[in-house]
């Protein structure tokens, strides 16, 4: 799914640590004892106090205490209307494996603090399975709070083409498989509202193909009471927040985020600085203040902006698809492959969505691997997690997709991932990353710096704190 917008007036360096603002030099990183946190993973030195810590507190008893074999313990992220989803999925794998219970705990999961869970691990008493967010994988694993699940793929005979593309490349990190994908989400879907571009003189049935013909179509669709915006064809940086939206449109442009083999963030590459001055200049032909008193009005569930035409033409997730159904069964509205420019991406897309890994020191592992590989790589797993969410497997032999892919809406939906290229990068300062970028987007977008010196000064920033961490390397056994 996609990535909590990260905190806003500076981003977590490190667990509990804020960049400080220095006045005209910008964010900058405070300084710390290197013994203490090194790159923010979790040091022998803070693990033991941790752990001592929790156990003075009451905490378990470690790997020597009676453990049952036949109950799995798992942290997961669903609250809302996908508890109960998740809760069928959890009865679903009990029935299939009689005798086994498991004990689901909600625990929110923040893409740039989990200390619940770090905790956890430091003090010998993690859940037994846990879901990890795609971009956190890669950090999790640096931190050495995951197991590798290279026995788990091997003995389970599971591989790369059983899964699709950014499903698998986003659980992989330096040689091992840490995590398998849960939920497979299409990022995005493009859709139009039609009663929207009837009013505006437009074609209900022919959406826009490319990025020209969308402005052209955007520029249409704007209406305007007294000086005042009352619709608008598009909000360029409202796609799921501001970082979710520069990856959409830097990749839809034929940008690339990350350099794997060199180990470079690449946020200045020339197809990403199109994308951000083509948002930007929506921010300027629109007015970014009149867009924000806009903004001010959007409502949810029944009032989405979406349903009731305030904004004409915006990108769709694929849980988006039931609260349509849920709140606006009449909306007539189309879907369709993101527009992209000359040079850039056709049908381009990525994938979000929720993994399942083994914390470090779980004390029932085999029975978490058999968790992991019912729910992630089996038909019957992954059928029970469609039928109960409504969400795609990651692994694509799934049966489910015989029936969505004639479902409306979810049937484009299913050829976008089909086709999907992209993850977000698979690199330890995914979450620094994701607020670096965030504050670049905005700074361009109010003009308090170009397009191409907000992203270089997000990628000086963001190089900077991957080196640190990489420094560490070596901690993950």
């Amino acid at each position: 799914m996609p990535a909590p917008k990260a905190r806003r007036g500076g981003c977590w360096t490190r667990p509990g640590r804020r960049l400080r603002h220095v006045g005209a030099l910008g964010w900058q990183r405070p300084r710390v004892p290197h013994e203490e946190a090194v790159g923010g993973f979790l040091t022998r030195r803070s693990f033991l106090l941790g752990g001592l810590a929790a156990v003075a507190a009451g905490g378990c008893r470690g790997p020597a205490a009676n453990v049952n074999p036949h109950v799995v313990s798992v942290w997961h992220p669903w609250g809302g209307t996908m508890a109960p989803a998740f809760r069928r999925v959890c009865a679903a794998f009990e029935r299939a494996h009689p005798g086994f219970t498991v004990r689901a705990v909600f625990t929110p999961n923040d893409l740039s603090n989990n200390q619940k869970f770090f905790t956890s691990v430091a003090a010998g008493c993690p859940p037994d399975a846990i879901f990890v967010d795609g971009p956190q994988v890669a950090e999790w694993a640096e931190r050495g709070a995951l197991e590798p699940l290279d026995h788990l793929v091997r003995a389970a005979g599971i591989g790369p083409t059983d899964y699709f593309t950014p499903c698998w490349k986003q659980c992989e990190y330096a040689g091992h498989v840490w995590a398998l994908t849960f939920c497979a989400d299409p990022n995005f879907g493009f859709v139009w509202n039609k009663a929207d571009f009837e009013d505006a003189g437009l074609d209900p049935e022919r959406p826009p193909v490319t990025i020209a013909e969308m402005d052209a179509m955007a520029d249409r669709l704007a209406k305007w009471d007294d000086g005042k915006l009352k619709r608008i064809g598009l909000i360029p940086w409202a796609e799921y927040g501001s970082t979710n939206s520069l990856f959409t449109w830097g990749w839809a442009f034929g940008g690339s985020f990350y350099d794997e083999r060199a180990r470079k963030v690449t946020p200045d590459h020339p197809g990403v600085v199109k994308a951000l001055e083509w948002m930007c200049s929506y921010a300027r032909k629109y007015d970014i203040t009149k867009i924000a008193a806009l903004q001010a009005g959007f409502g949810t569930a029944e009032q989405n902006p979406f349903y009731v035409g305030k904004l004409a033409m915006t990108c769709l997730h694929i849980s988006g698809i039931d609260e349509i159904r849920r709140y606006a069964p009449r909306l007539r509205y189309g879907i369709t492959y993101i527009p992209y420019p000359p040079g850039g991406e056709p049908h381009s897309s990525w994938v979000g969505g929720w993994c399942m890994g083994i914390p470090k020191g779980s004390r029932n592992r085999e029975g978490a691997e058999e968790l992991l590989r019912w729910m992630c790589a089996t038909n019957e797993g992954t059928v029970a997690v469609g039928q109960a969410s409504g969400l795609f497997p990651g692994y694509r032999r799934s049966p489910c997709f015989a029936e969505v892919r004639n479902r409306p809406g979810v049937g484009m939906l299913y050829k976008i991932l089909l086709e999907t290229r992209h993850q977000r990068p698979v690199m330890p300062a995914q979450a620094y990353y994701m607020g670096a970028l965030q504050r670049a987007v905005e700074a361009a977008l109010y003009g308090q710096k170009t397009p191409i010196q907000a992203l270089r000064d997000a990628g000086t920033e963001t190089q900077a704190e991957l080196d640190f961490i990489l420094a560490g390397q070596g901690r993950r056994g």
